[in-house]
């Protein structure tokens, strides 16, 4: 399974390389990676999010994922400013790309490998731990406080709390979420075809959401990595010990636990790329932490799978 997961990350840098080989410029395949990206998030992903709400119950494990993805999140934010900030006082390191650093040291990239992931992994459970993760814990904090040290650091210098509550109430999937549980809670029966159909496309959508993973890998300078060493340890070794700290702390184990490791060690998300963009902090920075948190991502991954979980 780790293999068919990592073959399609591959597969999407492949058809980056080709891309580029053949004449398309960068700009023309972030393009196209870009309108693949939207179709998935608002026109697939919402009806996948309404079949796990409508057949998989809310239970305590739920809502403790949530309790342990909202601490460690937030820890990775604070440990990250606290050793950049530091860093900063003794190196001419720009404000930009410190705001990209604690960004992507804590923000992982839970719905487009996290999510494949789990599903393969632990099937229509796992799907339901991997969107609680995302979407009640990830994605507020994603609009919330990754926002707030993107314009702290940014050329944006306000930060407007409103803007981004309507922002995460407009967003399709969490409504997805919200229509399965009303429908599952009055006890509306559905057609088995729809739940059989949905079921499906899901098992394609995780596929595609690898692809669109690959499309965004870039190349980077290596005389950098000493600066993003400490923000890419954050990310993906510290992050999941952080998680399995809090997880035993609250009592989740077995899959709910292994959900939140897993979820907390994803490579840095590809939002950043466009929170860099649109905020003014260094996109240069975020697209060299996404790629090398997905490298190391998937060593993790591998052995995780082949020494703890097997």
């Amino acid at each position: 399974m780790f293999l068919d997961i990592l073959s399609f990350i591959i597969i999407g840098l492949l058809l980056r390389i080709l891309f580029t080989f053949i004449g398309v410029t960068p700009e023309k395949i972030d393009f196209i990676r870009d309108r693949i990206n939207y179709f998935v998030f608002y026109y697939i992903i919402p009806f996948v999010c309404f079949k796990t709400a409508y057949t998989m119950p809310f239970s305590l494990s739920h809502l403790k994922i949530s309790i342990v993805a909202n601490l460690t999140i937030l820890s990775c934010v604070t440990i990250s400013w606290f050793i950049y900030k530091k860093i900063a006082q003794s190196k001419n390191i720009k404000t930009e790309v410190i705001g990209v650093l604690i960004m992507c040291s804590a923000f992982g990239n839970v719905l487009y490998i996290g999510l494949p992931i789990l599903t393969n992994l632990y099937g229509t459970e796992g799907m339901s731990y991997a969107f609680t993760y995302d979407f009640l814990a990830s994605t507020p904090l994603t609009w919330t406080v990754a926002v707030a040290v993107c314009m702290k650091y940014g050329s944006a210098k306000s930060f407007n709390l409103k803007n981004s509550l309507k922002t995460i109430i407009k967003i399709p999937p969490i409504w997805g979420l919200i229509f399965g549980f009303i429908f599952r809670e009055l006890n509306i029966t559905l057609p088995e075809e729809f739940i059989y159909t949905t079921t499906k496309i899901s098992i394609y959508m995780t596929y595609l959401m690898l692809l669109i993973v690959g499309l965004s890998i870039k190349a980077l300078q290596p005389q950098r990595i000493t600066l993003l060493l400490p923000a890419i340890f954050i990310k993906i070794v510290l992050s999941p010990l952080l998680a399995l700290f809090f997880g035993s702390i609250i009592g989740l184990s077995g899959m709910p636990l292994n959900v939140c490791i897993i979820e907390a060690a994803t490579p840095s998300m590809i939002l950043s790329m466009i929170f860099a963009t649109t905020f003014g902090v260094d996109l240069r920075t975020a697209i060299e932490m996404i790629f090398l948190t997905t490298i190391f991502f998937c060593l993790i991954v591998f052995l995780l799978f082949y020494f703890i979980f097997s």
